[in-house]
């Protein structure tokens, strides 16, 4: 994940390495570049998206309120998985429950609680998709018992979630008087070690100052 104040040294890694490459500048023959994410990089990336709002499945009709991810307190890699803890909180929050037979609506209020999340990751290189499955663990179902209305909420948002990587916008610039962009193509996305390692093929060229349309 690339955050926006890193885009122009982004561009300019790509840039140096794109013509550094004396191969024939066709897509299937530029060798790719890599972009190795230390996991404290992650970290702070993804913070800087919080808070993040969990949209609940449409299907889920037990709850009421809305849900955020608040704080990301542990980052690391554990079994090619990234290990996430963090705190959730959930606001205006209602469920349904059964009582003799007849369901009820159980106002909560406010809920803060702290959470596990493991995210496996898998890249489709055909579709230019990375697929990400998290698995949410409650853990304050045991020591309150009104968090563990939340259990089902969780546990229905461990399932896979796709994320189009074929229309990423391209890097632009200038190469002294010259508007150039470079276009990146995901190749592969990977977790090696505590990093994550993105697999980019650069296409570049200029842009044409008199038409929209790239050259």
């Amino acid at each position: 994940m690339i955050v926006p104040r890193h885009r122009r040294y982004i561009f300019l890694f790509f840039l140096c390495g794109f013509f550094l490459i004396t191969v024939p500048v066709k897509a299937e023959k530029t060798p790719p570049i890599s972009l190795t994410l230390p996991i404290a990089t992650l970290h702070q990336a993804l913070s800087s998206l919080l808070p993040l709002p969990i949209e609940q499945q449409k299907k889920n009709s037990n709850f009421r309120g809305t849900f955020v991810i608040d704080s990301i307190s542990r980052l690391a890699v554990k079994k090619n998985t990234i290990a996430l803890k963090g705190q959730i909180s959930g606001k205006n929050m209602a469920v349904n429950a059964k009582v003799g037979g007849q369901t009820i609506q159980i106002k909560l209020g406010q809920l803060v609680l702290p959470f596990s999340c493991d995210i496996a990751l898998r890249y489709d290189r055909q579709k230019k998709t990375l697929f990400l499955w998290p698995t949410f663990y409650n853990q304050a179902q045991q020591q309150d018992p009104a968090a563990a209305s939340l259990g089902p909420l969780l546990e229905g948002l461990s399932k896979e979630y796709p994320l189009p990587l074929e229309k990423l916008d391209p890097l632009i610039g200038k190469l002294g008087t010259t508007s150039i962009f470079v276009q990146l193509d995901p190749v592969d996305i990977r977790l090696n070690g505590d990093s994550l390692v993105l697999q980019f093929r650069p296409l570049a060229g200029k842009i044409d100052p008199t038409r929209t349309r790239r050259k």
